[in-house]
């Protein structure tokens, strides 16, 4: 279970879901150890994988435990400490491109393998229904939760998680108000950037697109799950939000300094249903940058909701 944390905000009620707190520090281990456990048992033992660093770090750790040859394809300007990872790992074949994506279909159909790909196998979204499980235990009374967002598989698998988990309750025979779980799962939003914005770009039309976006790991501009998440932000009565640079430094300056807040007021370790985090353990990553200033961006639009409701942030670096 990875911890959570409460964001000492003025008028605001926002936790952060702390996933660098996986083996491999990332929410990308949720997904790729149940998934690559599953295909090592259908007997694979090569698979391909394209990223834009991490899913491929932590791919690396799932294959090596199952003795499977992973082949990473990475772009050329990968992030040093990454790519210092990955060339660690004995099981790893490193491919760097200007197109991983398409170099990695290419050479999976070529040699006959297996490519992971989060956009279209629904298996990789069974370990992101944990995540709903452990926030269910952790903020039982959770209204919104906001989640940076790329294929959509994160934000599918956690919504998965909650009607799985409510529809259990039902079979049953457990009343929801008697198994302490809300009738239907928050209201999901999806956090993308002025970059990369096919799903959250359909509800917010409030940006101007750039070229560049510090939040790296939003890379999919396909979205092969657009209809599916659109569907889900939809049904949960969410939406979506489109953070430009300006705003991830702005959301990054302001998390900063609630989090000293949180030390000078003597609250350096956060209140907790579950479990919980000190402040000198929360990594000030982009892509946590990212969905932070999506919740932002939100209550600057709804001032009384966000002074009314429970927000959790899903902290992904």
């Amino acid at each position: 279970m990875t911890p959570v944390y409460k964001i000492s905000l003025p008028e605001s009620s926002v936790w952060a879901k702390l996933e660098s707190h996986n083996p491999t520090g990332t929410h990308k281990d949720r997904s790729l150890g149940p998934w690559i456990s599953y295909y090592a048992k259908q007997g694979a033992r090569e698979v391909a994988i394209s990223s834009s660093g991490n899913s491929a770090v932590s791919a690396a750790k799932y294959c090596q435990d199952s003795g499977i040859t992973l082949h990473a394809f990475v772009r050329r300007d990968i992030e040093e400490y990454k790519l210092s990872s990955l060339r660690k790992n004995t099981n790893v074949i490193l491919h760097t491109s200007k197109t991983p994506k398409r170099d990695a279909l290419r050479f999976a159909r070529e040699h006959d393998i297996l490519n992971l790909r989060a956009s279209t196998d629904d298996r990789a979204l069974v370990g992101y229904e944990v995540i709903a499980l452990e926030l269910i235990e952790q903020v039982p009374s959770l209204d919104n939760i906001f989640i940076p967002t790329s294929s959509g598989a994160t934000l599918a698998g956690i919504y998965q998680g909650y009607t799985s988990h409510i529809s259990n309750r039902r079979t049953q025979g457990r009343s929801i108000r008697e198994a302490s779980v809300t009738s239907q799962p928050p209201s999901f939003y999806a956090v993308q950037t002025t970059k990369v914005h096919p799903i959250a770009g359909y509800f917010d039309k409030d940006f101007l697109s750039e070229t560049t976006s510090y939040a790296t790991a939003i890379v999919d501009n396909i979205a092969h799950r657009k209809d599916r998440v659109i569907q889900i932000l939809k049904e949960t009565r969410g939406g979506g939000f489109v953070i430009s640079n300006r705003e991830l430094e702005e959301a990054k300056k302001v998390l900063g300094q609630a989090m000293r807040l949180a030390s000078s007021d003597g609250h350096s370790r956060a209140e907790r249903k579950g479990s919980l985090a000190s402040t000198n353990r929360i990594q000030l990553g982009w892509q946590s940058a990212l969905v932070f200033a999506g919740f932002l961006k939100w209550r600057k639009q709804n001032p009384n909701r966000a002074r009314q409701e429970i927000s959790v942030c899903l902290f992904t670096d």
